[in-house]
């Protein structure tokens, strides 16, 4: 008896695949995450670092005017990087809500296919005892001929 193929194989293939799809895209979200963390951070060190330096020393006024510009400048800086980070933070958020439904999807089908394996050996078993008792009858029939 030749085996039979789980009908639902290429939908379960397409949903591993589907879910390697979310965790590969979910890493490259929290990398790209954490790359705009540590920009954040260094913004804001070098924030601390130029405020600390113009605040700190006495400088003509045309200096301390633009030592005012560039703290204005990184500033502006740190906040168009804390808007990206807040970005790659939804992403990483939306990707990790991908990645759940593919799982689950996959288990759903993993489920299916485990629920026809079981039924198949089952039907293998009921085929095999049928086979064994059709073997037993005849051996008897014979043997009752044969006295």
């Amino acid at each position: 008896m030749r085996p039979k193929k789980f009908s639902l194989q290429t939908v379960l293939d397409l949903r591993v695949k589907a879910r390697e799809k979310a965790e590969d895209a979910l890493a490259a979200a929290i990398r790209d995450r954490d790359i705009a963390a540590a920009r954040c951070a260094e913004a804001i060190a070098h924030l601390e670092e130029l405020t600390r330096m113009i605040t700190g020393e006495r400088f003509a006024a045309y200096v301390r005017e633009q030592g005012w510009n560039a703290i204005n400048a990184q500033r502006d800086l740190l906040r168009t990087l804390e808007a990206r980070l807040l970005q790659a933070e939804k992403k990483v958020s939306a990707q990790r809500e991908i990645l759940i439904s593919a799982d689950r999807d996959q288990k759903l089908v993993e489920k299916l296919k485990e629920k026809w394996t079981t039924a198949q050996d089952l039907e293998f078993a009921r085929d095999e005892e049928k086979q064994l008792e059709d073997f037993v009858t005849a051996a008897r029939f014979l043997q009752s001929a044969t006295t």
